[in-house]
This record gives structure tokens, C-alpha cells and sequence, in this order.
């Protein structure tokens, strides 16, 4: 597979089989990327120990928000790990904010955002990350400059306990 130019094999296994990911990562013809072995810092800090990945997939909905992928990314930099940052089928609200995580950390190399071309059905926010083409632009403006649009929470079904 090394003269395929493969750049990255993300999780190339199930993550139950996370024991046979060292000697994987130590035969592999390719770079192996870790995503669903790696939910917190406490899986990154035991990838990183055992030698089972060459690179770590971020996600901040996998990994419970932005603190906890500072972590893993802190965690990744220091061990010399290159990390991508990826997306779980958000909004652009949840787009904007990976993509304001990813300029602000130097250890994404790679980048995994384009769940928002995956064809929702409505775009709930307002401002926030757009495409142009294919490159990701977000305008400078307050937080992470995306907001939800209240005539879109005017449409949905409300429960009131």
C-alpha cells in the first residue's frame, strides 16, 4: 500500500480490538490515525503510551466539548502526534466552533469538516463558518460569531414540562 500515496488510515480497526492498534500502527505501510479508540484524554494518554497510533482525530462532540479536546490535543502535541480535527453530522453552529478550534491549536494538521455538505435538511444558523467552494471562511466577529436562528426555533416542537 506504500506506493498508493495513502496520506492516512483513520481507525483502521474497531475500537474493542484497541489491544491489536500497537502492533498494527508497527507494521503498518501507512500512517494510522485513532478516532473512535479516542474519546478523552485518558484514551489519547493510553494510545500515546502504547504506541498504537501515528495521529489522533478530534472531535469535539465525541470528546464532550472543548475542554476536553484541549486536552487531548495538549496530550498529542506534547507526544510530537499530529492531530485532525473531524465532525459528527453538526450543524454550522457546532462547524464554526471546530473551526475556530482548529486555528487556535497548532497540532491540527488536518481537517474533517465537511459534514454541513452532507445534506441537511435546514441550516439553523446564522453568521458563523461558510464554504467557498471548498475552503472554510468565517468572518471575524464576537465568540465564534454563529447564533441560531430564531425563526427556526419558532418552527420546532416545543414541550413544556
Amino acid at each position: 500500500m506504500a506506493t498508493l500515496d495513502i496520506q492516512f488510515c483513520e481507525q483502521p480497526m474497531r475500537s474493542w480490538y484497541d489491544d491489536y492498534l500497537p502492533e498494527l500502527c508497527h507494521n503498518a505501510a501507512v500512517t494510522v490515525m485513532a478516532d473512535e479508540s479516542c474519546y478523552n484524554r485518558h484514551d489519547a494518554r493510553r494510545l500515546i503510551q502504547t504506541k498504537s497510533c501515528d495521529s489522533i482525530n478530534i472531535k469535539l462532540a465525541k470528546s464532550g466539548g472543548i475542554a476536553e479536546a484541549i486536552r487531548i490535543h495538549d496530550l498529542a502535541q506534547e507526544a510530537g502526534i499530529p492531530c485532525m480535527i473531524g465532525g459528527m453530522l453538526e450543524s454550522r453552529f457546532a462547524l464554526t466552533a471546530n473551526l475556530h478550534f482548529a486555528w487556535a491549536h497548532p497540532n491540527i494538521q488536518f481537517y474533517d469538516l465537511d459534514t454541513c455538505l452532507l445534506g441537511h435538511l435546514a441550516d439553523p444558523v446564522t453568521g458563523g463558518a461558510s464554504y467557498n467552494q471548498f475552503l472554510l471562511e468565517c468572518e471575524d466577529a464576537q465568540g465564534i460569531g454563529a447564533d441560531i436562528d430564531d425563526e427556526f426555533l419558532r418552527k420546532c416542537d416545543h414541550l413544556q414540562i
